[in-house]
Formats: C-alpha cells, sequence, structure tokens
C-alpha cells in the first residue's frame, strides 16, 4: 500500500500535471527528457495503477479528491483565455500531418477533456465562496 506522499513519484507527479495542464506527449517528453514513446505509456500505465482509475478523466478527478492537484488554480483560471488556447490548440491538431487521425482524435479529446475539468471546478469552487 502506497502513503499518499509517495503515492505517484516526483516523475509521475509532473507527467500527471502536465497532461492535466493539455501539454502533448511531445511537450511532455522534451520536458520530462524522454528518450522514446515507450515511457509515455509506461508513466501511464504506473499511474492509472497507482490511482485505481482507467482513463484521464478519473485520474484527474482523483488527483483532486487525493490532493496530488492543486485545487487553487481553478480558483483564477480565465474561461476565455482558456478556450482560446484551446481552440489554437485544436486548429494546430487538425492541420497536422505529422499524426493520423485516431491520434489527433485522442489528443483532441483529452484537450477537451482538461478544459471541461477545468470549466467545472471553477464552477464548484466559485459556487462555495
Amino acid at each position: 500500500m502506497y502513503t499518499l506522499s509517495k503515492l505517484l513519484n516526483d516523475q509521475e507527479l509532473t507527467y500527471l500535471s502536465l497532461t492535466y495542464q493539455g501539454l502533448d506527449k511531445k511537450a511532455i517528453a522534451k520536458k520530462l527528457q524522454f528518450n522514446d514513446n515507450r515511457e509515455h505509456s509506461y508513466i501511464e500505465k504506473r499511474i492509472f495503477e497507482k490511482l485505481s482509475v482507467n482513463n484521464w478523466h478519473n485520474a484527474f478527478r482523483r488527483a483532486f479528491n487525493l490532493q496530488l492537484l492543486d485545487r487553487q488554480d481553478f480558483l483564477v483560471i480565465d474561461i476565455q483565455k482558456e478556450a482560446s488556447t484551446i481552440s489554437t490548440k485544436i486548429t494546430e491538431i487538425l492541420n497536422s500531418t505529422a499524426i493520423d487521425d485516431k491520434e489527433k482524435e485522442l489528443v483532441i479529446f483529452l484537450a477537451l477533456l482538461s478544459f471541461q475539468i477545468k470549466i467545472e471546478y471553477s464552477y464548484l469552487f466559485k459556487e462555495k465562496e
């Protein structure tokens, strides 16, 4: 059994945070200095196992419940800025020729999921103020 403070190691926690922020795998690989794409699937699998989830949506929710991600980020979210950023990102993904349609679909889904969760939590926290 993991203790809460050691549930995720530093690399896993950073990966979770960067994924939540909407960074794509290429940007995450650069920040974490991954050598190949297999490292993504390996670390994602470890994160999902440790959080006892099977997708990013539940991973993010569980991470907030366990206070592995900082809820304060939602109190200062600028929805218009986030919407503009996500719109630009989706346009770039759709125009990309470097990835196939299935991967485009997944990357767009994750970006929209991240945006949705940010809006939900922002709304919830503002309601409690």
